[in-house]
């Protein structure tokens, strides 16, 4: 089992939510807010769980790669989120109010909630010394 996909896959679903929610608030002001919030919860989304399958794999190789892939997983999620960002601006025309308000809400809210559950002790399931599938 690779736990760090196992960590990001229950951390989407927990924070499913809020990817429906914040969106949905931005309908009321239009359906260009509404799709601008969609397309970037998806690409925060999508980019927290890409730096989770870099460190997974890198805690196979070593545990000095896993603590280079765990900051340079940090800089990559950055990098993608505001590159396809930018990508959205440039390609389509958005709400910058529903961009600019969406990414820090659901990125805050998802650190939020896994802080939340690692207080609660929720994923101790999870058993990261003795994985022995690699």
């Amino acid at each position: 089992m690779n736990v760090e996909i196992e960590l990001a896959k229950r951390m989407l679903f927990r924070s499913s939510p809020i990817y429906v929610l914040v969106p949905v608030l931005f309908y009321f002001k239009s359906q260009e807010a509404f799709f601008t919030s969609l397309y970037s919860s998806a690409i925060v989304a999508t980019g927290f769980f890409l730096g989770a399958v870099i460190m997974s794999y890198a805690a196979k190789i070593s545990l000095n790669f896993y603590y280079f892939a765990a900051l340079f997983g940090y800089v990559f999620r950055l990098i993608f989120i505001f590159g396809f960002l930018l990508l959205l601006k440039n390609v389509y025309s958005i709400d910058d109010l529903a961009m600019s308000l969406t990414v820090p809400i659901v990125f805050l809210t998802m650190l939020f909630i896994e802080m939340t559950m690692v207080i609660k002790r929720k994923d101790t399931d999870l058993d990261w010394a003795n994985d022995n599938s690699s």
